[in-house]
């Protein structure tokens, strides 16, 4: 989140720079929470990560993946029971749990 904004806007935002995609945020389906180690950090430092995951409805926009902020390796469609089948992280599978 940056300073100011709502949890809403900051969904909106990431989704549009990470994705190139813009939606209609829904219900809140959960809130992930999780301590990395600095073992498991991407970056080499501990930190608490926390979000908020909602519904989208109305999708449009070009599905892309932003290489330029090297946060995504790479960004496709794929089915719920495809998602099921793939190495994923634990917020993939808090959502998973939560949709299927």
């Amino acid at each position: 989140m940056e300073w100011g904004e709502t949890p809403e806007q900051t969904a909106l935002r990431e989704l549009e720079g990470e994705a190139g995609l813009h939606a209609r945020l829904g219900a809140v389906v959960g809130v992930f929470s999780r301590w990395f180690t600095a073992e498991e950090s991407a970056h080499g430092e501990a930190g608490h990560v926390v979000g908020v995951v909602y519904e989208g409805t109305d999708v449009t926009g070009e599905l892309r993946t932003a290489f330029d902020e090297g946060t995504t390796d790479a960004a496709v469609w794929f089915s719920l029971d495809e998602a099921h089948t793939l190495a994923r992280v634990d917020l993939v599978d808090f959502v998973l749990a939560r949709v299927s």
